[in-house]
């Protein structure tokens, strides 16, 4: 990094620090501003209060259910086919990501396959699952392996491409077998975009996942959410729903924070998001 650079980096860095709390009160601002009109919604009626309850019951329900044994369990299951799905995902969308980012036939060959695969909405594949596999844990890890494992390949396709040529050349030019060239070279360089992928992947992850429950009824907050609107308990319905927009949330705070410590070695360059 050149002198310049750095004072470019700690200028942009300083300007981040004196924003954060102009930002923080905007947040605050926007989501309490959404927190009156849904509650200014429920107690007019427009709406009526089996659709729509009034926040405050839905804090009571939800402050009820988090110490409940049903509730840990269904967030359990949702959260481990999530994981299962997005492991699986990782493992082999890292892999085939390295490969056809290094090889230019190789992308040229798959490329197909991969637009195919990215655009294909994983939730049509439920009914035909369900008779194979069920509506355990195999179902949804499946379902979130086929939504996420597209974006984590192509992430890691952009993060080797990245690698410079004359890099590439030198260690070819010093004959580094290909094993070290990937793990020294190739993946080092495309952890970044790795790990974006994964971020990204986690979140869709898990609204797969719950989306999978409620569409076939596997045990989780899916399954959860459509019993309580079954049952005409909305209170409880938007209980879990808040809590599915927790657990996204939590999920992608977690990976970035995760993703600011892994690449800490990486020097932040002027104009670099």
């Amino acid at each position: 990094m050149t002198w310049t650079q750095t004072i470019r980096s700690s200028a942009a860095a300083s300007q981040r620090r004196g924003a954060t709390p102009g930002i923080m009160l905007w947040r605050v601002g926007v989501f309490v501003a959404g927190i009156a009109l849904w509650a200014v919604i429920a107690a007019s009626g427009v709406v009526p209060a089996g659709l729509v309850p009034a926040p405050s019951s839905v804090v009571v329900t939800l402050a009820q259910q988090v110490v409940t044994v049903e509730y840990w369990q269904a967030v359990g299951l949702t959260v481990w086919g999530a994981l299962i799905g997005l492991l699986a995902a990782a493992v082999v969308g890292i892999a085939v990501g390295v490969i056809t980012g290094a090889s230019t036939a190789a992308e040229l060959s798959t490329r197909f396959l991969v637009d195919f695969g990215r655009a294909f909405p994983a939730v049509a594949l439920i009914a035909v699952l369900v008779l194979i596999l069920g509506r355990g844990l195999e179902l949804k890890s499946t379902l979130v392996f086929v939504a996420v494992v597209f974006p984590i390949l192509l992430q890691t396709q952009q993060g080797v491409r990245r690698v410079p040529s004359s890099v590439i050349e030198t260690a070819r030019a010093f004959r580094t077998p290909r094993a070290l060239l990937v793990r020294k070279v190739m993946l080092p360089s495309a952890t970044p975009s790795i790990l974006t992928g994964l971020r990204l992947g986690a979140s869709v992850g898990i609204l797969v996942a719950i989306a999978t429950e409620v569409l076939s009824g596997s045990p989780g907050i899916g399954n959860q959410i459509t019993d309580a609107q079954m049952g005409a308990n909305s209170a409880l319905s938007f209980a879990y729903i808040v809590t599915a927009g927790f657990l996204g949330f939590a999920v992608n705070i977690g990976l970035e924070k995760l993703q600011s410590v892994l690449l800490r070695w990486r020097p932040a360059m002027g104009g670099e998001n």
